[in-house]
């Protein structure tokens, strides 16, 4: 793939994409922590709006489509929890569910599409990880300034664990689903919440690496609508031959071997950590509050 985009783009220089690649973390960053803080008025000009746009005038192909619906229907949901029209807890657990179905998903796609069994195995890892975390919806006058949302985490490092395995496992399936220039756009998109959560670790237990999951979706839904609306622009701007060969190398099964040793281990401690601390359970909550 990297030597027939070097055909259609000639690469950019190193200094170049370095300067567009920071600037463009920098705005999905600040976007996100405000579309996480504020799940009305900021989730909906920077999330919601920018949605129907694209579904409406970029005209996507049918996956685009549905992957683009699907997040924005999670997102209005989070505009009905923020309004307190069912208990916002729901959304909580729910966003959980939703991050099992997307892995797996991806999962799928790798065994049977991509045929990349070493990272399949970590996305299964990944999906049963889950059971480490335990989120909740912060209670209204909990946060500062009139924010509203909700935190996601486990007990000790199991947060940060689980961060490390995702974003791992998550980067490796996108260098087989897309090309090495959209590849180097999605290491903005997956380092965006990391540095969220660095730049909120001054918020104490309101901030920090518990709201790398809700980063992470606001990240994914702004991926959405930028993919699909300026594709063209980053497989041109973004194009770099030095970058697809280190990903020709990423794909290679020693590597590929190792990555997943890495993401099973990690996946394996935080299960063992969340499990020794009790943190391994579920309780159905009310679809309404009282």
């Amino acid at each position: 793939m990297g030597k027939k985009q070097l055909e259609q783009f000639p690469a950019r220089p190193r200094t170049e994409i370095c300067y567009k690649l920071l600037m463009f973390t920098a705005a999905i960053t600040g976007m996100a922590l405000l579309s996480a803080f504020y799940p009305v008025w900021g989730n909906v000009p920077f999330i919601v709006i920018p949605s129907f746009l694209t579904l409406l005038f970029a005209k996507p192909v049918f996956f685009e489509k549905m992957k683009l619906t699907t997040l924005v229907v999670v997102r209005l949901i989070v505009v009905a929890a923020a309004f307190r029209l069912f208990n916002p807890q729901v959304y909580v657990d729910l966003i959980l569910l939703a991050l099992i179905v997307n892995i797996l998903e991806a999962t799928f796609t790798d065994f049977f599409r991509h045929k990349k069994i070493w990272n399949g195995i970590s996305g299964l890892a990944l999906a049963i990880g889950v059971i480490a975390l335990h989120g909740f919806w912060l209670p209204k006058g909990t946060a500062p300034f009139g924010m509203d949302y909700y935190l996601v985490g486990g007990p000790g490092a199991v947060t940060i664990l689980y961060m490390i395995g995702y974003t791992l496992w998550n980067w490796i399936f996108v260098t087989d689903e897309f090309s090495p220039s959209v590849s180097l756009m999605h290491v903005g998109f997956l380092a965006a919440p990391i540095i969220g959560c660095v730049c909120t670790l001054g918020m104490g237990e309101l901030g920090g690496f518990n709201m790398w999951l809700l980063l992470r979706a606001c990240t994914l839904s702004i991926g959405g609508w930028l993919q699909i609306g300026a594709k063209g622009w980053f497989e041109r701007e973004f194009y770099n031959e030095k970058f697809a060969k280190f990903i020709d190398w990423v794909h290679t099964t020693p590597v590929q071997i190792v990555c997943m040793i890495i993401n099973v281990s990690l996946m394996a401690a935080a299960i063992i950590l969340a499990a020794k601390n009790g943190a391994i359970g579920y309780e159905f909550k009310p679809f309404f509050l009282n």
